[in-house]
């Protein structure tokens, strides 16, 4: 059996913890809270299993920062706050100054995202919109596009691994693919509706490793995954499978491990950890439905609901977490003989032997 061990409770938080971002190397955990600040955990020492607060970013957002992003670099923090605001952070001299501030939304921002070049962040507001800006030198910022594409709250915005595409995902229950074509930014699809969609807002979604398959989450109590298929010469993303019953109130976050384990956090306080079944091909056939099962359910992973779940960039078996009670956690994922299957199978497959 798989087991999700609690490793430490990161507090100092005064409010709920909305939102984490680990720093490209892990070196760093990013925490942001409707107190308004934003914690920035390092080990202890290096090697260390004790994290400890290193910074505070504060006294800068007015209201509530609900989302935050690092630069594919490590050296640039993104903050998305309900005060209508986007925060830019850089160290300059060994301690972290607010270097931009990205203004123009209506009103809260839900969202936003680096792109992996590091030239395009995007944000999402409760102004039902999605804005492009372009990151130019000297820490200057400038909006390329905005798009109106939603008729409700924009909850998230996530690239693509490799830049190509943004996905949106919005309470009007739908996910937006958006590409630039011709210095624009134009809605490729839209996944939504019977049989398609989620069925209530879509509150986020993680793409795989190698970008051909996401997982999205949802209002409804699901997760949906979902792969990119060629149909008629043009790429449409499509789902493969619902992940459903295991979750009995709102799933709020999503991620996807570079190992291939998919994580969940919700309403109902409960962490779900879930693997792919060991017949699956890892070079992923678009066509063949697959097949996953739920290797850890941790109950009371939280005193309530659980608003984000992240994997360690570079350690698949930690991950981090955040709740309403304003907690950061820890969490050790040791995998179970069936797992070690899986990954030991796609492992030989990936590498021909």
């Amino acid at each position: 059996m798989s087991q999700l061990t609690h490793l430490q409770t990161l507090s100092g938080h005064t409010d709920r913890a909305w939102n984490l971002a680990w720093s490209p190397s892990g070196e760093t955990l990013a925490s942001c809270s409707g107190d308004k600040t934003v914690r920035l955990w390092t080990r202890r020492s290096p090697g260390s299993e004790e994290w400890v607060c290193d910074a505070i970013l504060e006294e800068s957002q007015t209201r509530t920062i609900r989302c935050c992003s690092w630069a594919p670099g490590g050296r640039q923090l993104a903050t998305a706050s309900f005060d209508a605001t986007t925060a830019i952070w850089e160290v300059q001299g060994g301690v972290w100054e607010q270097v931009a501030t990205l203004e123009g939304h209506e009103n809260e921002v839900k969202g936003v995202a680096w792109s992996p070049s590091g030239c395009i962040i995007a944000t999402c507001s409760r102004d039902k919109s999605v804005w492009l800006w372009e990151a130019l030198p000297g820490n200057e910022y400038e909006c390329m596009d905005v798009k109106q594409g939603h008729s409700q709250d924009v909850k998230a915005v996530v690239w693509h691994p490799e830049g190509e595409i943004l996905v949106s995902c919005s309470y009007d229950d739908s996910m937006k693919l958006w590409r630039e074509s011709d210095d624009e930014w134009i809605c490729e699809q839209t996944l939504s509706g019977p049989g398609l969609g989620h069925a209530s807002t879509v509150w986020g979604a993680a793409f795989e490793a190698g970008g051909k398959r996401m997982v999205s989450c949802s209002d409804d109590n699901t997760l949906k995954v979902w792969a990119c298929r060629s149909r008629d010469g043009n790429l449409r993303w499509a789902p493969l499978t619902t992940l459903s019953g295991y979750h009995d109130r709102t799933v709020y976050s999503v991620d996807w491990s570079s190992s291939g384990a998919i994580a969940s956090g919700s309403g109902d306080n409960s962490i779900c950890i879930f693997e792919e079944e060991a017949s699956a091909s890892a070079d992923v056939d678009p066509q063949q439905k697959p097949a996953f099962h739920l290797a850890v359910r941790q109950r009371d992973a939280h005193s309530t609901d659980i608003n984000c779940v992240r994997w360690h960039p570079t350690d698949p078996t930690l991950l981090a977490s955040a709740g309403d009670d304003g907690s950061i956690k820890l969490w050790r994922y040791h995998v179970g003989a069936e797992e070690r299957l899986i990954a030991t199978k796609q492992h030989t497959q990936q590498n021909g032997s």
